[in-house]
C-alpha cells in the first residue's frame, strides 16, 4: 500500500490505515487508544461544566442547578466563590490536557499507519555485503578529482 494514503485513511477514521495496510493487530489497540482518550475528554468536560455552573451559581448568589446527572452531588456543599474557582481552574487543566492527549494519541495513529506502510515496502535483500573502491574522474577542468565511494 502506499504510506500517504494509509496516513491519511488513519487521521479520517482511525484504524482505517492499519486496515489498508493489512495490520488487523494494531487496530483494537489504535481503537482502544483513541475510545479511552476521547472517554477521557468527555468525563473531564462534564467535571469542568458541573464545577464552572457552581462557581457562576455562587458568584451570582442563586441556587446551584447540576447541568446534568453526572455532576458530583457534593458539589452542592461548596458555596465559597474562591473555592468553586480553584476547582473550575483544576477541571479546566485536566480538560485541557485530556484534549492534548487525545490529539497526540490521533496524530500516532496516523503516523503508525504511515511507518508500517513504508516498513512492509522495506527491501529485505539477502545480500548484505559491502563493496568498497575507489574512484577516480577523468575531467579534464579537474584532472586531480579522486574519491573513495562505498556501495550497499
Amino acid at each position: 500500500g502506499r504510506p500517504g494514503k494509509s496516513m491519511l485513511m488513519s487521521l479520517v477514521i482511525p484504524g482505517a490505515g492499519q486496515i489498508y495496510n493489512k495490520s488487523y493487530l494494531r487496530v483494537p489497540f489504535v481503537w482502544g487508544a483513541v475510545g479511552g482518550m476521547g472517554y477521557l475528554v468527555h468525563v473531564n468536560t462534564v467535571e469542568y461544566q458541573c464545577r464552572k455552573t457552581a462557581y457562576e451559581a455562587s458568584i451570582d448568589g442563586v441556587t446551584y442547578v447540576p447541568p446534568c446527572t453526572d455532576c458530583d452531588p457534593n458539589l452542592v456543599l461548596i458555596t465559597d466563590p474562591s473555592r468553586l474557582r480553584l476547582l473550575r481552574d483544576e477541571a479546566n487543566e485536566a480538560r485541557q490536557l485530556s484534549i492534548v492527549g487525545f490529539t497526540l494519541v490521533w496524530l500516532a495513529n496516523g503516523i503508525d499507519a504511515f511507518v508500517n506502510a513504508h516498513l512492509k515496502e522495506f527491501d529485505l535483500d539477502e545480500d548484505l555485503s559491502i563493496r568498497v573502491g575507489t574512484k577516480m574522474d577523468d575531467d579534464p577542468y579537474n584532472p586531480m578529482r579522486m574519491g573513495i565511494f562505498v556501495q550497499f
